[in-house]
């Protein structure tokens, strides 16, 4: 009978088989030890960015490309932006060394705790970059340019319907191109990909708001003192005084408080009088009319016709108005004035006196109502010459006697009872002539009169009835 054989038991087997999963466990773990030895485990972090299985250079290089892909975007006011790239300005990155330190201190045989949780680590992302080439970039944006910066306003008191206002600032869009440049270096050293220009700061700021407690201080004095407003009328023609002018003729202390200084003011009321008078006044200013004789123009000076502003009435009148706070409008205070406002003040009603001509004309309503020949002064003695110039009748009166001044002894040289004496210059006037027996012509070159217009009796007492004291007389040589 043959002998059976005896076979391997269960328990060897379990134990053989226990020994081979044990090998193999610990050849997988070993090799994992070697291949962790300079790679970093599974769920490692480095800045965020996943580094599972790199060695330290390869790590380096992930952060490095991120890095460098490095842009910032800047907004300006008004909507406006502008990106600086980092290859624009070398943007680099900078190996600080803790990478490979982390690497380092690594212990590869516990390489599998990478498969239950996950590593975070830190490292210092230095940077480097060109400057001069930030710098240049920044320069090359149209807002850094000066043409293209608005300055901003400062808050200011404008004076609107007859009171102070205070006028908001104006923020503008100057900036502050060394601020800029600054922040902007920061930005980019601490790696910013957004940068608010104005959230920095880095704009010009007006001086002055309207929220400034010495503006709103100034506002309310200034309304208290000027308020104002004394509007000259002159015809069409309006010349205003208001209280953004009267308020720089006032005294103020160093607080910007009222201080009455009279002096102070009426020098101002002075200087501003006499610029409207040489402003508006008209007497013996050139005047150009159309020669009835020729019909072409004819110019004339000189004379007492005209608006004139009675200097001393007016510095009375305007300092009344000025304490008062008076909003007024009126005609300056006239010493004399003219019939017409405008270019020509002298209306479409006046005499014309052709003294070449020797002929007169009297325009009413811009209607020829009646002429006649004339003789007046002495043309060649120049004691006796009528003048030239415009002026007006002073008045009108019946049966006056002529007379120069008196000699001496009280005699007269000559006395010439006239019906109608219209007198226009001082002692020179229109009047009948009755003892002249021919008008015009060249009489009055050598026997004209002592400077006064004969006229012919019968002209001259439908002249005077028609004439109003007044009425602008012009006279001329051509």
């Amino acid at each position: 009978m043959a002998k059976k054989k005896k076979g391997i038991s269960w328990h060897k087997k379990v134990f053989i088989c226990g020994t081979v999963v044990v090998g193999v466990l610990g050849l997988l773990y070993a090799g994992g030890a070697f291949y962790y030895k300079d790679k970093f485990f599974k769920g490692t972090k480095i800045n965020g960015i996943s580094c599972d299985n790199l060695t330290a250079q390869e790590a380096e290089k992930k952060l490095k490309d991120k890095i460098e892909d490095y842009s910032v975007e800047i907004a300006f006011k008004d909507g406006k932006k502008e990106v600086i790239r980092g290859k624009e300005i070398n943007y680099q990155y900078v190996s600080d060394g803790k990478v490979q330190e982390h690497m380092e201190n690594q212990n590869p045989f516990l390489w599998t705790s990478g498969f239950f949780k996950q590593s975070d680590y830190q490292v210092g992302e230095a940077i480097d970059f060109d400057e001069t080439k930030l710098q240049e970039k920044l320069n090359t944006f149209a807002c850094m340019q000066d043409g293209n910066m608005i300055p901003p306003k400062d808050a200011y008191i404008a004076f609107e319907n007859n009171c102070f206002v205070i006028k908001p600032e104006e923020a503008g869009t100057t900036l502050d191109k060394a601020m800029l440049t600054e922040k902007i270096l920061a930005a980019v050293k601490e790696s910013q990909d957004t940068f608010s220009a104005e959230e920095a700061g880095v704009y010009a700021l007006p001086a002055v708001t309207s929220e400034d407690e010495t503006l709103k201080h100034q506002q309310d004095v200034w309304n208290e003192c000027a308020a104002v407003t004394v509007t000259y009328t002159f015809g069409d023609k309006k010349e205003v005084l208001d209280g953004m002018t009267v308020k720089d003729w006032m005294t103020y202390d160093e607080s910007g408080n009222y201080v009455e200084n009279l002096g102070v003011l009426q020098k101002h009321i002075r200087d501003y009088v006499q610029m409207l008078g040489e402003k508006y006044n008209t007497i013996g200013t050139e005047r150009t009319l159309t020669s009835t004789y020729t019909g072409e123009p004819v110019t004339v000076s000189g004379g007492s016709y005209g608006y004139l502003i009675d200097i001393k009435g007016e510095r009375a009148q305007l300092l009344k108005d000025i304490q008062s706070h008076g909003n007024i409008e009126r005609e300056p205070v006239y010493a004399k004035k003219g019939k017409a406002y405008g270019e020509n003040d002298i209306g479409n009603t006046y005499v014309e006196l052709d003294l070449s001509a020797q002929h007169l004309w009297y325009y009413k309503e811009g209607t020829l109502l009646m002429e006649s020949d004339f003789v007046s002064g002495t043309y060649n003695d120049k004691s006796r010459r009528t003048p030239s110039g415009v002026y007006s009748l002073a008045y009108k009166q019946r049966n006056q006697v002529l007379r120069p001044a008196p000699n001496p002894d009280g005699s007269y040289d000559y006395e010439s009872p006239v019906s109608y004496w219209m007198p226009f210059n001082g002692g020179i006037g229109l009047h009948d002539a009755n003892w002249r027996g021919r008008f015009g012509g060249n009489i009055y070159r050598n026997s004209g009169s002592h400077g006064c217009i004969n006229l012919p009796v019968s002209f001259a007492g439908k002249f005077y009835e028609s004439i109003e004291a007044g009425c602008p007389i012009v006279c001329f040589y051509r």
